[in-house]
């Protein structure tokens, strides 16, 4: 299975702060010497386990808990009988922080859980529980895994925390026991309302509303499909600004949502409050920018039409009385001879 590990909800992990998790409901994790496992301590573990014919993921138990003088160190065992107690620790922590806490707005504390590299001796069996990983589960010195840690605060008047298999078993679903193939044996999950699920067997993934599941050899994306994300954020945006505007004379936008508008010749676009303004600075009257205003032109305009109208008036009246004075003239010069 791979290594990659979940990195999960602020919510969930918040609330598995006042629960046993990940130890099973109904256990007591009370230590040997009587103290308590705080609940605020750890949030998750994830524990990812080689194949072993014959190996059970609910028999691995929070085994002790030391504390250093500034870290904290988790040790995780394996319970092969209960009732013998015959069993070994087979993975521990790094060190945690003494001043680890989770305030709920951030993520855990995480930390590596990684084999136990102790030697274990020519007669492993001497004892009924043993520190160390038995020849006959050798390939246990693969196992790996994180712990998520929620606060130290409660875990600083503890020294050291040594527990029975029945005080605190892990829940299963927090083991992931590898197949003897390289085969994919389990997927989890943790769905919208935090609720956390291993499936097995033939699952089926289905792209939901919005979704699009593309397939690339051994490789599978998950995206969001643009055309019913852009959908929703119209209605969406519908709902508090109105209708957008779609087409303007007929044409559309172009693939990034932009509509542009160019002025030719004599035309000028200035942009206004939620506007654009056309104009045509070729059509200006000339004396626009003197401040006089199309009526005082018009007013001055018929002044000057009267005038002409009198002018025409005085020449016709002109010409008269000189054709006139021309005849009485010719009359005068012809009556002399």
């Amino acid at each position: 299975m791979s290594d990659v590990l979940l990195t999960q909800s602020l919510e969930w992990i918040n609330g598995n702060m006042h629960r046993n998790y990940p130890i099973v409901d109904g256990a007591v994790p009370r230590a040997a010497s009587g103290e308590y496992l705080p609940a605020s301590f750890l949030v998750d573990i994830q524990l990812i386990v080689p194949y072993v014919a014959g190996l059970d993921a609910s028999m691995f138990f929070v085994s002790s808990i030391v504390r250093q003088p500034s870290s904290i160190q988790v040790t995780i065992g394996y319970m092969i009988d209960i009732a013998t107690g015959r069993g070994f620790d087979c993975a521990v922590s790094g060190s945690i922080p003494l001043g680890t806490e989770f305030s709920g707005t951030s993520q855990p504390y995480e930390v590596e859980l990684a084999a136990i590299t102790t030697v274990p001796s020519t007669d492993p069996w001497s004892s009924s529980y043993i520190h160390a990983i038995p020849e006959e589960y050798a390939a246990l010195r693969g196992i790996r895994g994180r712990l998520y840690i929620g606060s130290c605060v409660d875990m600083l008047s503890i020294g050291e925390l040594s527990f029975v298999y029945t005080a605190s078993a892990l829940v299963p679903q927090c083991v992931f026991i590898e197949s003897p193939t390289t085969a994919v044996s389990s997927v989890r999950f943790m769905d919208g309302y935090g609720t956390d699920r291993t499936f097995t067997d033939d699952i089926t993934i289905r792209a939901g509303e919005g979704v699009i599941i593309d397939i690339d050899g051994q490789t599978i994306t998950f995206r969001m499909d643009p055309d019913v994300v852009s959908a929703a954020a119209a209605e969406k945006l519908a709902e508090v600004a109105g209708t957008a505007i779609k087409k303007i004379n007929g044409k559309g936008p172009d693939s990034e949502g932009n509509f542009t508008i160019r002025g030719l010749d004599c035309t000028l676009l200035e942009t206004q409050d939620n506007g654009v303004s056309i104009s045509n600075p070729c059509a200006k009257p000339c004396c626009d920018s003197g401040g006089v205003d199309t009526a005082e032109i018009q007013t001055a305009l018929e002044g000057l039409e009267q005038a002409k109208t009198l002018l025409n008036n005085y020449y016709t009246d002109l010409a008269t009385k000189v054709n006139t004075m021309q005849a009485r003239l010719s009359s005068l010069i012809a009556s002399r001879n």
